[in-house]
C-alpha cells in the first residue's frame, strides 16, 4: 500500500499491514490506553498520517497531547437546566477552537465511571462535571494526567480544592421555604433530590433551617426522595395518595423535572394548585408563564453559569485561571401556587 492509495475507508488492519505491528498494537496506540515503546508509536502515528487515517487528527492529538475536545458530564441532559448551561459553553469554546462533548450519567455511578473512561481514550483536554454521587465519584484518572476539572452545581467531599461554579443551595432553599410559612403554611413536606448529592442535602437542609427557625415540626412522613427525577417522583407521591393519606398544605419540590412529576399526579387525584395544596419550585418550569397555575419558583441564572464555567475551563487550559468557589445569584420568581392561610 503506497500513498497513492490513501482513502477514507482505511481500518486499523490496513494500518497493521503498513507498519508490520499487529493490529491489538495499531489499537493501543490509537487508544492510549497501553503501554507501547516510543519507536513502535512513532511508527504507528507516521501511518496515521501517510494513510490519511480517519478520523484525520488521530495521530496529530496523540502528538500534540491536545484534542480540542472538552466534556461536559451532567447528571439529566432532558433536564432543560443542563441543556442551556451545555449550550452557552459550547457556544464560547467553539470560537475558541474547542469541540465540546455532552455526556449525561443519569445519576448512575457506573455510567459516570465509564462516561470518564470513554473521555480519557479521547485524550479529551479538559471536563466540566456535576458529580452523581458526593462521596464515591472517582476524579483519580483524571487529576493523574493533569487534565482540568471544574465541578458545576455540585461538590465532591473528598475533591474540596477543585473550582466549583454554582448556587447557595441551603440558602434559596431555605428562602424558598420562607415563601410557605409567610403565607401561613405550618404544614409542609418536601420532595428531595438525591442524597448522594450535595445539592441534594443542601436544599433539604436549609428546607429543615426554615422550619426550625420558625418553631416547625419536620415530618418525615412528609419527605419524598424523588432522586432529581420525574417519574420516581409521580411515583413516590402516586403511592401515598392511593393509601389515601393526607398531604401537608404546602410542599417545596427540590427541581424543576420532579415539579413536573409532582404536577402529573396531583393534576391525576384531581388535587387543585393552590385551593387544595401550595408548592414552590427550586428551578422554574419550561413556558411555566404560559399555564394557568404559575409555579413560584428560584429561577437561576443559567447564561451566566454557563459562561462562567466555559471562561473558567478556557482559562485553565490556557494556565491562567485564578478563582476556586463561584456562587451565582438566583432569584425567585412570583407566582400564584401558594395560598394564603388564615393565622
Amino acid at each position: 500500500m503506497n500513498q497513492k492509495n490513501k482513502t477514507n475507508n482505511v481500518t486499523m488492519k490496513d494500518i497493521a499491514l503498513y507498519t508490520g505491528f499487529s493490529t491489538a498494537t495499531v489499537s493501543r496506540v490509537l487508544n492510549n490506553n497501553y503501554p507501547v515503546s516510543s519507536e513502535t508509536r512513532d511508527q504507528i502515528l507516521n501511518a496515521f498520517e501517510q494513510l490519511n487515517y480517519e478520523p484525520n487528527l488521530v495521530a496529530k492529538s496523540l502528538r500534540s497531547n491536545k484534542s480540542n475536545l472538552v466534556a461536559i458530564i451532567v447528571a439529566d441532559i432532558e433536564n432543560p437546566y443542563y441543556m442551556t448551561i451545555a449550550k452557552q459553553i459550547d457556544k464560547y469554546l467553539f470560537k475558541k477552537g474547542y469541540n465540546l462533548i455532552t455526556c449525561s450519567t443519569d445519576e448512575s455511578i457506573e455510567k459516570e465511571e465509564e462516561i470518564i473512561r470513554m473521555l480519557l481514550s479521547k485524550n479529551i483536554d479538559a471536563i466540566a462535571i456535576s458529580p452523581c454521587d458526593s462521596k464515591n465519584t472517582n476524579l483519580k484518572e483524571i487529576q493523574n494526567r493533569n487534565i482540568p476539572i471544574i465541578l458545576i452545581d455540585r461538590k465532591l467531599d473528598d475533591y474540596q480544592q477543585l473550582p466549583y461554579i454554582g448556587t447557595d443551595n441551603f440558602k434559596e432553599s431555605y428562602e424558598l421555604t420562607k415563601k410557605l410559612i409567610s403565607k401561613g403554611h405550618e404544614k409542609l413536606g418536601i420532595v428531595t433530590g438525591s442524597l448522594n448529592t450535595s445539592t441534594g442535602i443542601e436544599r433539604l437542609n436549609g428546607f429543615q433551617a426554615a422550619l426550625s427557625e420558625y418553631g416547625l415540626a419536620f415530618q418525615e412522613e412528609w419527605m419524598f426522595n424523588g432522586q432529581f427525577k420525574e417519574d420516581i417522583t409521580f411515583d413516590l407521591i402516586n403511592e401515598y395518595l392511593y393509601k389515601g393519606l393526607a398531604l401537608p398544605t404546602g410542599i417545596v419540590i427540590c427541581n424543576n423535572v420532579m415539579t413536573k412529576g409532582a404536577l402529573s399526579v396531583f393534576d391525576k387525584y384531581q388535587i387543585k394548585i393552590p385551593q387544595d395544596l401550595s408548592i414552590v419550585s427550586y428551578g422554574s418550569l419550561v413556558n411555566n408563564n404560559l399555564f394557568k397555575v404559575k409555579v413560584t419558583s428560584l429561577e437561576q441564572d443559567l447564561l451566566s453559569m454557563g459562561e462562567a464555567i466555559a471562561i473558567s475551563l478556557l482559562s485553565k487550559l490556557e494556565d491562567q485561571y485564578k478563582g476556586q468557589v463561584e456562587m451565582k445569584s438566583s432569584k425567585i420568581i412570583e407566582g400564584n401556587s401558594i395560598k394564603q392561610l388564615k393565622r
